[in-house]
């Protein structure tokens, strides 16, 4: 008993009980079904949940009893597929409770109600071949375990070439800046189209410079969540919290309304803090020329009933997107940030290359790209709070949940070179 303590408190055990903790999460894929809004036919209703039932069977899985952590990831076929948030309404009723007919045991499918969701993602293509609907779900306890164990892979990996290349991304903000002060001068000393390219480049530059430093990373993440447990770091969780709760490159709306007749008080607070956003960084972000992602911190006031504790999908389709997108023209694929027609005339094979209708359908322009929404605990005398990043989202980077599983596997990767080739980690001591 000994040797196996002292072997789960190593790095090796750490990544045997990270393999333990995947195999153990939900993976549903179900094709052939339109990803749908309320609209969906009652057929296709059935069918949906038929296959989900089928699935949790087959894996040999019930029905989750506490916090879970879901993931979608939608694909959609029509010509005038709804919008993924309200897609992601339809899907996330019906993984509840279940329809009369469904061969499943229990009154409810993968969870009893979707309150228990702690952490959501959701990401849709439109346009596609063939529809896909990608569920994955894993208890939230062991989502936190995974977020302790990637900010260790993090700073294991860590070197300063990151921090560099952040710094010069943000120099580009500077760039963008200067160009427009000075664009007299620059506009003689260029030329009138040399100097709309560059100012077109460097705005694209400075988007990206200011919007992929909005979002919360991973270590930020753990610490918001009093990780890693029984290790003080010098800040507590609260701090953390306040900290990005404040941060003027984010939409900071206030709490979540709690009373009767709260709603449009906060409606109202949501369009306030895009007037105030815009008014900041209007000089930057107008036009927005960069594919944008929603990333949602969520703390409730501690003294939120449970009957009207909002649900995170809730709190983005009701609140956020409506005010959000029509705001900064969000786009809900990076493709209709390319200008085909330009890149026609400056690269027709390239050009070619995306076939002859390159943007998704005309209808499903208006959105971002993906979104996720994380819920903080409520603090006892702290109040609660809502904090929208607009995230840069033109690289293919992966949400939050699929960064932690991407540092994880470096880090496991590196594990496995060392203990082939043992010399390599006595070097780096």
């Amino acid at each position: 008993m000994t040797d196996f303590k002292s072997f789960m408190a190593t790095d090796a055990g750490a990544s045997a009980r990270y393999e333990q903790r995947r195999r153990r999460r939900i993976h549903i894929s179900i094709d052939d079904i339109e990803p749908q809004s309320k609209k969906m036919s009652p057929a296709d209703r059935a069918a949906f949940q038929s296959a989900v039932a089928e699935q949790l069977s087959e894996a040999k899985r019930g029905t989750f009893r506490s916090g879970i952590a879901l993931k979608l990831e939608l694909a959609t076929s029509n010509k005038s597929p709804p919008h993924a948030h309200t897609i992601a309404k339809n899907l996330l009723d019906l993984l509840g409770k279940r329809i009369d007919g469904i061969d499943w045991p229990k009154k409810s499918l993968l969870y009893f109600d979707d309150s228990q969701i702690q952490a959501l993602s959701v990401m849709c293509r439109h346009g596609e071949d063939r529809p896909n609907i990608g569920i994955e779900a894993r208890p939230f306890a062991a989502m936190l375990d995974d977020l302790e164990l990637a900010t260790k892979a993090i700073h294991a990996a860590e070197t300063m070439d990151a921090y560099y290349e952040e710094d010069r991304e943000s120099e580009w903000i500077d760039t963008f800046r200067d160009l427009i002060r000075d664009e007299a001068p620059s506009r003689k000393a260029l030329g009138d189209e040399l100097y709309e390219a560059y100012r077109k480049m460097a705005r694209w530059s400075a988007q990206r410079g200011l919007l992929g430093r909005s979002g919360v990373n991973i270590p930020v993440l753990s610490w918001m969540y009093g990780l890693p447990k029984g290790i003080p770091t010098g800040v507590d969780k609260t701090t953390w919290a306040s900290l990005i709760g404040e941060s003027k490159l984010r939409l900071q709306v206030g709490e979540l309304p709690i009373a009767t007749g709260g709603s449009s008080a906060f409606r109202q607070k949501v369009a306030d803090e895009i007037a105030a956003f815009k008014k900041r960084w209007d000089w930057i972000i107008n036009p927005l020329v960069v594919a944008v992602a929603l990333e949602v911190v969520v703390r409730p006031n501690p003294k939120t009933p449970a009957s009207v504790l909002h649900d995170l999908d809730n709190i983005v389709r009701d609140y956020l997107i409506p005010g959000i997108v029509p705001a900064f023209g969000a786009v809900s694929d990076h493709r209709w940030t390319i200008d085909f027609d330009e890149l026609r005339t400056r690269d027709p094979k390239l050009a070619m290359s995306w076939g002859p209708n390159p943007t998704p359908p005309a209808g499903t322009k208006n959105g971002v790209t993906r979104y996720e929404v994380w819920r903080l605990p409520a603090v006892e005398n702290e109040p609660g709070f809502v904090s929208v990043a607009l995230v840069a989202d033109m690289d293919a980077r992966p949400d939050l949940m699929g960064q932690m599983d991407q540092s994880i596997h470096d880090w496991q990767e590196n594990l496995t070179e060392d203990s082939d080739r043992p010399w390599r980690r006595r070097r780096r001591r």
